[in-house]
């Protein structure tokens, strides 16, 4: 073909493009995706070319309002994702549904909205709940949504949960959703330790906060979270099996390399749940994100060192300092255990004997969510927040969405249960994904007060700091510096004392808008009081007004102060008399 056919036959294609552009865009109807990628970049335009304006991660549910193709032929979806709006790369966004609509309006036997404000009530779901289970409740008007008072401060959820290693991000993710506290960071080589193998990193405290937020998944897709996991046969099929396991490695046949067995992974699912009293579609779920579209080597027998051992569930399976969690997972699986059918030699005893474990080990113990699996916020006999089935700190959104896709339309009209966590003193309005490319970096380099001295000695992972000041010290200087290079630090200067305790905070704010509070408390004595012998009015004069009030006091007409007592006794020998008067009158006199 030669050059000029070659160009005509290019601007042939690319006037193509854009008269399809413009017809899709002029009769769209919109549609609803899944984003099936993690950290998929969100463009202006569509083209690799355009401005990046944000991202999605797996799971994130959009509404596709158009489509478009670049100059090479891609199609890209124009996306909706709460404020975010621009362009993706169609191929990785999943379309769930034709058309983006509000949802059913059918009564399907539900409560009335008035009903239902009644019965929101009566289960003490805070405000801040209500306008999310309303929209729920409008489209799906059989649900049933339960409040589970957890009895649990927030704070303290927040607290425990940001210990590190408790929740893991992988270390592509954005700067603002890693951890740099304490055996999170290493400062001197400026990255982040790496604490299980793939690349996971410690998660921040905002994006924990995110996730560990209810209000945050009260939508179509994510509240499956909440959905109770217990085995129903009634709505849970091997067809709804089959639609999660779609697309995988599991969508098939497999042989056991044991046996000489072929079974099929669906149907093996669904004896799973049978024996293990857990749902087919969450057993399907958590085993398609533990292992992959095309499998882990837990999952397909080829672990180093263990070969011929299977576990799909990665039971056990964390790194150490000289075995990989794979290598863990399966050293795990070869051991003997009858209850769990372990060794696991093959993917039938895998599956069956993790279903097994998982039911015992968490559905029968509380944590018959996926939330509550990932957030231990019960105490089903072994304790609160440790006994997480994953450490991803997204891991259970990512299997809500699966959950959901697996349901057929007349599963999903039924009175389905949601157990909603509640926690006592939440904030008043949901905790924000964090969406800054910044770092969390709001640690101190420095902190110090002009001529005094901070206990305990600054260390830039301590908050609080006490000094003393003498009693005529007027004010101090506050100097800190900033860890981060991008980071501010706000409250340093010099300051006026008061008698008493003074508390300074001084705020260092990272890259990405986190805030880390430190307080100085100073304290500065009452000035020390002087007397002077014979002023007993306190006027800095002595006169024979000084010398009456003795008399007077003496007299047993007036009562005297302790203070105006100390500065009567003219003589200092303990005692407030007429000589004391006399001494006075005669020291005026001269």
């Amino acid at each position: 073909m030669n050059i000029k056919r070659s160009a005509a036959l290019a601007t042939a294609l690319l006037m193509l493009f854009s008269l399809l552009s413009v017809i899709q865009a002029a009769a769209y109807t919109n549609k609803t995706g899944v984003c099936n990628i993690g950290y998929l970049n969100v463009r202006a335009d569509a083209g690799e070319s355009s401005t990046w304006v944000g991202y999605l991660d797996y799971g994130d549910q959009v509404v596709i309002s158009g489509e478009k193709y670049d100059s090479n032929g891609g199609l890209w979806y124009k996306i909706t994702w709460e404020y975010l709006t621009g362009y993706v790369a169609a191929n990785y966004i999943t379309v769930t549904s034709n058309t983006a609509s509000s949802g059913s309006t059918a009564s399907q036997g539900g409560l009335s909205d008035s009903a239902f404000e009644t019965y929101m009530t009566a289960q003490k779901f805070p405000d801040s709940y209500k306008p999310y289970l309303r929209q729920l409740h409008k489209n799906h008007p059989s649900w049933v949504f339960t409040a589970q008072h957890l009895g649990i401060d927030w704070s303290k959820a927040v607290a425990e949960e940001t210990v590190v290693g408790r929740n893991l991000v992988h270390s592509g993710a954005p700067a603002s959703w890693k951890s740099m506290a304490k055996g999170a960071y290493d400062y001197s080589s400026g990255t982040w330790y790496v604490l299980d193998s793939g690349g996971w990193v410690a998660a921040s405290e905002e994006i924990i906060k995110y996730y560990l937020d209810p209000r945050n998944f009260l939508t179509d897709d994510y509240v499956f979270m909440f959905e109770n996991l217990s085995y129903n046969s009634k709505y849970q099929t091997i067809d709804g099996v089959k639609n999660i396991l779609s697309g995988t490695f599991m969508s098939g046949n497999y042989p056991c390399p044991d046996t000489g067995e072929v079974k099929n992974y669906a149907q093996t699912f669904m004896e799973a749940a049978s024996q293990s009293g857990v749902s087919p579609y969450h057993l399907a779920s958590r085993c398609r994100n533990e292992q992959g579209v095309y499998g882990a080597p837990q999952s397909l027998g080829t672990v180093s060192g263990y070969s011929g051992y299977f576990n799909f569930f990665d039971v056990q399976a964390f790194a150490t300092s000289s075995m990989s969690a794979a290598q863990m997972g399966c050293k795990y699986a070869s051991t003997y255990n009858p209850t769990y059918l372990l060794p696991w030699t093959n993917q039938y005893k895998s599956i069956i004997g993790g279903s097994i474990f998982l039911g015992t080990g968490y559905i029968t113990k509380g944590q018959d969510t996926l939330y509550l699996q990932k957030f231990d916020m019960t105490d089903g006999g072994n304790g609160y927040f440790a006994h997480q089935y994953m450490t991803c700190v997204f891991g259970q959104a990512n299997e809500a969405v699966s959950l959901r896709n697996a349901y057929s339309s007349a599963v999903l009209a039924s009175a389905m249960e949601f157990k909603i966590p509640v926690y006592t003193n939440m904030p008043a309005s949901i905790c924000p994904k964090p969406t800054s490319t910044g770092d969390n970096n709001n640690y101190l380099r420095s902190l110090s007060v002009n001529n005094v001295t901070l206990s305990p000695s600054f260390n830039m992972y301590t908050q609080s700091y006490k000094a003393t000041v003498g009693a005529n010290a007027a004010g101090v200087t506050i100097n800190a510096s900033a860890q981060g290079s991008y980071a501010e630090v706000s409250g340093t200067g010099t300051f006026t004392l008061t008698a008493g305790d003074n508390t300074f905070k001084v705020i260092c704010t990272a890259a990405s808008g986190a805030k880390r509070v430190y307080t100085i408390t100073i304290t500065k004595p009452q000035s020390a009081v002087t007397y002077q012998r014979g002023d007993v009015n306190a006027d800095k004069y002595i006169t024979v007004v000084d010398a009456l009030l003795i008399l007077r006091y003496n007299a047993g007409k007036l009562k005297l102060s302790t203070d105006q007592l100390k500065r009567a006794d003219y003589d200092s020998n303990g005692k407030v008399d007429v000589v004391d008067a006399l001494s006075i009158l005669k020291k005026i006199s001269k």
